[in-house]
């Protein structure tokens, strides 16, 4: 059996957890290829808004999770070897978005 205000504690924090739920998600979709060729590029990192991490497949693709309707910011994309590329977000949509990257030197 639980006690009053062990109950009102739990109550509460579950309460907390889920207020961030009702924003809706976004996610951002694309690809990294070479500027150079446009070969699709594997294993290349990319980050984005909230933290948001991902590295490229075997088709230089990726997905960030994570996102919310609204959020905006950069995705950026690089190698150690120093090539990289980046590209600003307009506010998501619920329809999230698709993104090409064109790593460069």
């Amino acid at each position: 059996m639980i006690k009053k205000g062990l109950f009102a504690v739990l109550l509460a924090s579950a309460a907390l957890s889920c207020a961030g739920e009702g924003a809706e998600e976004a996610i951002v979709r694309g690809v990294v290829v070479d500027v150079q060729d446009g070969e699709p590029l594997i294993g290349v990192r990319v980050e984005g808004p909230r933290e948001t991490r991902a590295v490229t497949d075997p088709k230089g693709r990726f997905i960030l999770k994570g996102l919310r309707v609204g959020d905006e910011g950069e995705v950026r994309a690089w190698r150690s070897d120093g090539w990289e590329a980046e590209v600003s977000l307009r506010p998501l949509s619920s329809d999230g978005l698709e993104v090409v990257l064109h790593l460069a030197p």
